[in-house]
Formats: C-alpha cells, structure tokens, sequence
C-alpha cells in the first residue's frame, strides 16, 4: 500500500503495537493479548515529503503550529488566520495521503468527501487526524482495534461518501479500509525448544522481519542462554562473536547453548524450566541511559521467576559520565540499578568486568602495576557492589577485550559448576562461582568522555581514571 510518509513509525508504532498486541521486544516483550480498545494519541512528528513533492500532513502541521504559537502576541485576526492556513494544508495533505493510499479509478471527490465527514464525526482538527487515516488504512478499523467511537465515526464516512464510488471501487475500499483478514493479523509464533523449557513467544511477527533467529549448539545436560544480536544473514554479529568466545573457553561438551536475537530480557522471559539455567548477558535493553523504566522491573521480576544464574555484562550504554561533575549513565543493562536494590534478585545475580595480567608480557612479577582492569564504573556502582562483582581474566592473546566476552568465559566456568552441582540452586551456584575467584589488588581503569574537550571522535577529549581496589578475579584456566 503507498505511503506517503516515511517516518510514519515514528508517530504511531506505539498505537500499532497497542492495537495489535501487548508486547515488547529487545525493546519490546511479548505479553497477553487484550481486548482494550486502542487510544490513539495524535502527533504532528511524522513529516516527509510524497512523491510529487507536496508537503506532508504532519510537516504542515508542526510548521503552522510554531506560527500560531508565535502569532499569540498579535491580532486576534492574525492568530485566526494562522490557524486557518494550518487547518486548510493539514486538510489537503490529508486527501492527497488518502489518494494516493487508494487504487481507485477516480478517488479525489471520495477523499475529500471521507477527510471532511471524519474530522466532523470526530470533531479533531486537520493536522490531528493523520494518526487516525494513518491506522485505518494500514490496520482496517473494527471496534477491537479503534474503539467503538472512532469505528463508527469511519462508518459514518463511508456511508455518507460512497456515492462518490463507483460499484468496483466500493468493493475496493471495504477492502482496504474496513476490517479484512490480513498479515496483520498473524497468529503468535513460538521460539524457541518448548521440550526444553527454552522458549518464548512472538505476537503477531511482522513478515518483514523475516524468520526469528534462534538456535542451539551441543546436547547436554546443562542449560546455557544467551540473547543477543544474532541474524541468519550473517555470522559476523556481536552475538556471534560472544558465543564463539564461550564455545572457545568452554572445557568440556556437557551443555546445550541456546542462543537468540535479543537482550537480557529475552532470556529471562524465555527460561520456562526449574532446572538450573546460566545466562550469559553481553546485550541489554538501553531506553534511556538517564532513566530507570518500568520495563526494567518487569524484566527483574521475570528474572526472580525463574532458577537461572544471571551474568551480566557491566559496559553502559555509550554515554559517559564526568567524576567531577558527578554525572554518570546507568549501567549497560539498566536493570543493574533495579537488581542492586531488589536483594533476592542480587542472590542470582553476578556482574562481569574484565582484566588482564601483563606480568608475563612484561617480563615481570605479577603485581598491582601488572593487573589492570576495566570497566565502566557506573558512579560508584562498581565501587557499591565489588562482592557482587567478578573480574574475568581474558589471556592477553585474545583478541577480544571487554566485558561482553569476559562474561561468556564467566559462563563457561559456570558450567563446570553446575556439572559438580546439577541440584543446586540458583542462589547456590552463585556462591560456588564466587568460590572459584581470588582476592586480588587490581588497578582499575574507566574512561569519561569530556564535552567541552572535543567531539566524540577526538581522543583527546576522552579522560583517563584509574583506582586501586581489591576485586573478586576469576583467572584464565
């Protein structure tokens, strides 16, 4: 179907993820569906330009509302007439959208008849009413998914319109405008071992995304999960690399990974068994690195659910913070904040930082100048939760030094754990992980990106802090 605004998504994916499903995944979780009537909120944020270079709905819209706003210490006549140009190219752009979203032999009149009727049944003003066209022409409009008000406010306008049609391109518009079996109405999906107890499922996949990465390595006993950026198209992603580097270090056969697209969430959602499960979390979900959303508490409360052992990656979200100024992001996984005060979600939880021990290298001892560490600090998040906290020796000749791949080699060990512990639960193998590590006097390294110095891409703009600490290592084997 034509679109004559490209950033379309931009203004109504929530309503369509609302009237389509309640879920999320990566971003956004799939949930129950439910029969609430969906509320539409109106934006004027989704300009492009169409085809024949007119101005869309909304970049009318957004223009001429700056002007009415700025009009206000004018004439009452000024003001008036701001808004009756805004209205009048807000209501054009409107027709011309719904033209060129119809296949009909003549449709101007019927659009122009359809925009006026209903923005009068609805009584919303031109430049609101593109969020509303918008949905009924890509979803169809039944009372489930528009809520009765707006479905009969559709009624209405096709009724008092479809003199304008003729007897084909009545048939046509019923169709595209009113509600009709489609793609949009796909059936959820499992992904997934549903025998396994590893599995999840998708509501309503859009077909554009193609099928739905998941698989598995190996066939033992031990569970081990891992979301991340995964695709069939290619083995160069990130979560290839990180399995590749727990497949590297891992000791033995006796595990099945399970790995799909995703964040840590997804795996927590995914763990439908009582057996113990290792997660192995290089990739979070990352709203706003500055806010502690809902989803986070939704994501710690599926964690709780289940008798997995959580390791988590420590990287942020690619924001740093000032020590000076004390302004500092939330962790990569922005859940981190939640769990560190939810105590029984800390109980399975470990957080995985890296280091290495150039005492080899180097030709010297090992000593505290020799062992470095590295990781984003959080603010005193690290510092708050260092018996929490594991630093993951990575050998110096492996090619990949951070904390995503320090936490799959954490993972490895874990297996070994599980494989001397097959009962024990997950607050049990927590313990046990940490019994393997060493107390050991480590310099600590973070890097804090300085606005004032430069841009993101100067060097010279990064600032260097390092801090002694006494840290929980889990050396190389």
């Amino acid at each position: 179907m034509p679109r004559s605004l490209a950033s379309l998504c931009a203004s109504v994916c929530s309503l369509i993820l609302i009237a389509c499903s309640n879920g999320n995944i990566d971003t956004a979780e799939p949930s129950e569906e439910s029969d609430t009537p969906v509320e539409i909120e109106s934006s004027t944020d989704f300009s492009t330009n169409t085809d024949n270079g007119s101005t869309s709905a909304s970049e009318s819209a957004q223009v001429n509302v700056g002007e009415i706003d700025s009009s206000t210490s004018g004439s009452n006549g000024s003001t008036k007439d701001s808004e009756s140009a805004s209205e009048g190219i807000a209501r054009n752009d409107n027709v011309n959208y719904l033209v060129e979203s119809l296949p009909l032999v003549d449709s101007q009149l019927f659009a122009e008849c359809f925009i006026d009727t209903f923005a009068a049944e609805t009584g919303l003003a031109y430049y609101d009413l593109f969020p509303y066209l918008d949905f009924v022409i890509v979803n169809g409009a039944s009372e489930e998914n528009l809520g009765l008000e707006y479905f009969l406010a559709v009624n209405a306008s096709l009724t008092a319109c479809d003199g304008f049609l003729s007897q084909d391109d009545v048939q046509r518009v019923a169709e595209i405008i009113e509600e009709t079996e489609s793609e949009y109405e796909a059936l959820p999906i499992l992904v997934g071992d549903e025998q396994a107890g590893i599995f999840y499922y998708v509501e309503n996949p859009d077909p554009e995304w193609g099928e739905i990465y998941f698989e598995t390595v190996g066939n033992g006993p031990i569970k081990v999960i891992m979301s991340d950026i995964f695709g069939y198209e290619t083995s160069e992603t990130h979560g290839h690399r990180v399995k590749d580097t727990f497949l590297t270090f891992a000791q033995n056969d006796n595990f099945t990974l399970f790995t799909t697209d995703g964040g840590s969430g997804t795996s927590f959602e995914a763990i439908h068994t009582n057996e113990p499960v290792i997660i192995s979390a290089s990739a979070h979900l990352v709203t706003d690195p500055f806010e502690i959303g809902d989803v986070y508490y939704l994501e710690v409360e599926n964690l709780k659910a289940t008798n997995a052992l959580y390791l988590s990656s420590l990287e942020n979200a690619g924001i740093h913070g000032d020590p000076e100024l004390g302004v500092y992001p939330y962790p990569h996984a922005g859940n981190a904040y939640v769990i560190e005060n939810d105590p029984d979600a800390m109980k399975q939880t470990i957080f995985i930082a890296w280091y290495h021990d150039f005492a080899e290298e180097w030709g010297s001892e090992s000593s505290v100048d020799t062992r470095r560490g590295a990781v984003d600090l959080h603010g005193g998040f690290v510092q708050r939760n260092l018996e929490d906290i594991v630093f993951v020796q990575i050998p110096t000749d492996y090619p990949s030094s951070d904390t995503s791949h320090a936490t799959p080699i954490a993972a490895s060990w874990a297996v070994d754990v599980v494989a001397q512990n097959p009962n024990a639960s997950a607050e049990e193998l927590k313990q046990l992980l940490l019994a393997e590590t060493i107390s050991v006097d480590v310099t600590v390294e973070d890097l804090y990106y300085d606005e004032a110095a430069g841009s993101l891409s100067d060097e010279s703009a990064y600032i260097s802090y390092s801090e002694i600490m006494t840290v929980n290592i889990l050396p190389a084997r």
